[in-house]
């Protein structure tokens, strides 16, 4: 976890690094003096060729109390939480009960967090859009909530940490009786407590 919070470090100061470097110029092969035919030119269409570069503000604007430009430190930037990119929430397709490579990923995500936590445990809320009987819904639900919690296993969690709910179509995400409603309903929601 602390190794992908140093990539995305790395990662920002980079980019930051390459935002703010000024743009490269042409030399000529005497000295180094720029003639106008080896300027090269950095402006946007519609600006004026004698302003070139491009300014860039800090998150306040830019200019301090007294009008002079300021910077932003990196120690004023927030972190983000990598736990924040992964949505508590595996969806499925119509009538699914598979893992993709893009779920199992959020299953490993969360499966890390409960071994790095043993103390808590995982509900599985499994859910199905409105189509299909109660029963079945029911049932496909359950199958959803399942085969996360095998995977969760697979990656080291205890069966015993783990709890299953099926709301087949009760409990919808969104109402509605279209296919964007249907895609938010077909669901198995993780619940760490």
């Amino acid at each position: 976890m602390n190794h992908l919070k140093s990539l995305f470090t790395l990662a920002i100061i980079a980019t930051l690094t390459a935002c703010s470097s000024a743009p490269e110029r042409g030399a000529s092969g005497s000295g180094g003096d720029l003639s106008d035919a080896d300027v090269i030119s950095d402006t946007a269409p519609g600006i004026d060729g004698d302003k070139m570069g491009v300014e860039v503000l800090s998150a306040n604007g830019g200019l301090s109390t007294d009008g002079s430009s300021v910077g932003q430190s990196l120690d004023g930037m927030k972190m983000v939480d990598i736990g924040e990119l992964h949505e508590p929430i595996i969806y499925f397709g119509y009538d699914q009960y598979e893992l993709d490579d893009k779920t199992t990923e959020i299953v490993k995500f969360y499966a890390q967090e409960m071994m790095a936590n043993p103390s808590q445990k995982i509900v599985l809320k499994g859910h199905t859009d409105e189509r299909g009987t109660p029963e079945y819904n029911l049932a496909l639900g359950e199958k959803r909530a399942k085969i996360v919690a095998q995977a969760l296993m697979l990656f080291g969690v205890a069966e015993s940490r783990i709890d299953i709910v099926s709301y087949g179509e009760e409990q919808p995400a969104m109402a509605g009786s279209n296919e964007n409603a249907w895609q938010k309903n077909r669901r198995v929601e993780l619940i760490i407590q």
